[in-house]
């Protein structure tokens, strides 16, 4: 508009140039070929030659514009086309966020092939089909976006594994993470899938082996990775204890590092093991050998479970620990284990009261119940052991259910 304008302004200011001139001094202008002339003034005929150019160029520009219609036209539509499918694209997204599976779906089914990014459409179109539980419709999703850049096989195989998981098929999940183990190995994301996988297939040899990678790929923070392989031990020992395979066992042990072997949580869990396979005499001296260094009560309780040859020497060793750490509740109950080992039936019934009053607990009251009833033959201390015992244990489930629920309580935003 500016430039037809503009143009107008120059032809007025020509025009009106020409005027002037013409009244000053016409002209005069002869033209001739043969026979053939034309005569008449020179302002006549530079506007009669200006009108010819200016319809020539008329009908040049007309003709280009007819041309070019049907291109424009295709054009507009075009682009009409493309913002009616992003507008359905942002419609399917913010369906997607709002859980109205149905209808992402819809919009982003509608819009693949016209937004300009197909691939993210039928990725997202993904979810919603499996939210609506059509794991056909899902897969049938991730091969078109397949379809529609082979190149992005690494975010389609993610995307796939991570639906799979929460469809709960973590077969289905392991393979397509194997095969993208073979397109990109180091890939983190790939790794923490494959490493999330492992432990719902309780694969721990696989997860054994991958632990290195995790390792060395940085996947997990340092603390974490130490947590993990000391569950997977945990995990492969339990395996070759279900085996029966002994030897396995103590052979998982002594692969620990000597720190790992020092902590007491570890000999805890392995003298258990130990000990429900009968190995008794390694058990004990591994858990001796546990509480010379570190003062941890399951290990206490677990001294009182087990039983050497020479049970007397046994007890004189748990009452060795009186002087040096107190009399715990943990310890004199191991203490009145002990005392019924080598019948020392009122030594026996003296630490079991002690350590009830220390720290009343369901076990020590089992304990004493079962003293009174087989061998101080109190039939009716017994039942009311048994029934303190009860009371405790109940008390102790109550303040548990009470605790949770005040942490959800706590978690919820509203109440």
């Amino acid at each position: 508009m500016i430039r037809l304008l503009f143009y107008a302004l120059l032809f007025l200011i020509a025009a009106a140039y020409i005027a002037l001139l013409a009244k000053e001094d016409p002209g005069y202008a002869l033209l001739s070929r043969g026979d053939w002339s034309v005569e008449g003034t020179l302002v006549f005929l530079i506007s009669v030659l200006s009108a010819i150019i200016a319809g020539i160029l008329l009908l040049v520009y007309l003709l280009v514009k007819t041309i070019k219609f049907p291109g424009k036209v295709s054009s507009w539509a075009h682009n009409r086309n493309t913002i009616k499918a992003i507008q359905n694209c942002n419609r399917g997204y913010i369906e997607l966020a709002e859980g109205n599976w149905r209808e992402a779906e819809k919009h982003l089914r509608k819009s693949a092939n016209s937004s300009g990014m197909p691939i993210l459409n039928y990725l997202a179109a993904a979810r919603a089909a499996q939210e609506e539980g059509d794991q056909r419709r899902r897969d049938n999703y991730l091969l078109q976006a397949h379809k529609s850049d082979p190149s992005a096989d690494i975010a389609i195989g993610l995307t796939q594994a991570e639906l799979q998981i929460k469809d709960g098929q973590p077969e289905q999940a392991l393979a397509t993470l194997m095969h993208l183990r073979t397109v990109a190995p180091k890939h983190k994301q790939m790794l923490k899938m494959l490493f999330s996988v492992y432990q719902q297939l309780n694969s721990w040899k696989d997860l054994e082996e991958l632990l290195p990678e995790l390792k060395k790929n940085h996947i997990f923070e340092p603390h974490l990775i130490n947590k993990f392989e000391k569950s997977l031990i945990q995990q492969l020992m339990k395996q070759a204890l279900q085996e029966k395979n002994l030897g396995e066992l103590k052979a998982l042990w002594k692969r620990l590092p000597k720190q790992t072997q020092n902590e007491p949580d570890m000999i805890y869990f392995y003298c258990q093991l130990l000990l429900s396979v009968g190995e008794e005499e390694e058990a004990i001296e591994l858990i001796k050998e546990g509480i010379k260094h570190h003062w941890y009560a399951p290990l206490l309780l677990l001294y009182g479970q087990a039983r050497e040859k020479d049970v007397a020497k046994q007890l004189e060793t748990a009452e060795s620990w009186l002087s040096d750490n107190g009399r715990s509740a943990e310890l004199l109950l191991t203490l009145g284990r002990l005392s019924i080992y080598n019948q020392l039936w009122g030594k026996a019934r003296d630490y079991l009261l002690e350590s009830i009053k220390v720290s009343p607990s369901t076990e020590a009251w089992q304990v004493l119940g079962e003293l009174y009833e087989q061998q101080l033959d109190d039939s009716v201390e017994a039942m009311n052991c048994y029934r303190e015992g009860l009371l405790l244990s109940s008390d102790c489930r109550e303040a548990s259910r009470l605790e949770d629920n005040s942490g959800v309580r706590e978690a919820l935003p509203y109440n």
